[in-house]
């Protein structure tokens, strides 16, 4: 049992086990994708909770396991990770990450060529960008249509949302890319497992200058 705490101050135990098994379950996949994963509600004034609980989810796809890391302790858990070249598991911080990585796992997707694709798609588009210095853009995976990836960049203009459409071309050729440019610097600080999120780049950059 979970203990949460609601807004109105009332406490009490949710169901919520701290390992799931989306092999077992494919229900679990559903919920992540539509946003009711780990949801509770209060019984004392009924209102849903959408807590971030440190949880493991197995069998995403292709035998890979997520372990979900509150976006809370993003830079506690930073600073002790150690990296596995090797590991299937990968680390989510926060659940937009979840979203992001179960959709591309489930899409048949390898994660770090599409965190490399990204990174490249996000570094032409604020090349052009006149202010791209002051810009705090970001960049997502939305799904894999046809022969395409489509990608949304973020921040970019108020309350729009710019999408970016990768030819499955552009995916193979990265695909062959990878590992010769994975020992290559900026890539070395965010492809290598088990957090395989160009977050993390941003993130370390984001420390640094505070």
């Amino acid at each position: 049992m979970t203990e949460l705490t609601c807004m109105c101050e009332n406490k009490f135990s949710a169901d919520i086990p701290d390992v799931f098994d989306a092999g077992e379950n494919p229900d679990v996949i559903k919920d992540i994708l539509s946003g009711t994963f780990l949801n509770a509600t209060c019984p004392a004034c009924g209102k849903l909770l959408k807590p971030e609980l440190d949880v493991q989810i197995n069998g995403i796809a292709r035998g890979t396991d997520i372990r979900l890391i509150p976006e809370l302790e993003r830079m506690s858990f930073l600073k002790k990770l150690k990296d596995k070249p090797s590991s299937r598991e990968r680390v989510v911080i926060g659940y937009p990450e979840l979203m992001e990585k179960t959709r591309i796992l489930q899409d048949g997707l390898d994660d770090q060529v599409v965190e490399y694709l990204k990174y490249l798609v996000l570094s032409k588009v604020l090349e052009k960008t006149s202010d791209a210095a002051e810009t705090d853009a970001s960049i997502a995976y939305s799904e894999k249509k046809g022969d395409e990836i489509i990608l949304h960049i973020i921040g970019l203009k108020a309350d729009e949302v710019g999408i970016f459409k990768v030819p499955m071309e552009w995916y193979k050729q990265a695909e062959t890319e990878i590992e010769s440019r994975i020992v290559e610097e900026p890539f070395n600080e965010f492809l290598v497992p088990p957090y395989v999120s160009l977050n993390r780049l941003y993130t370390w950059e984001e420390d640094e200058e505070a």
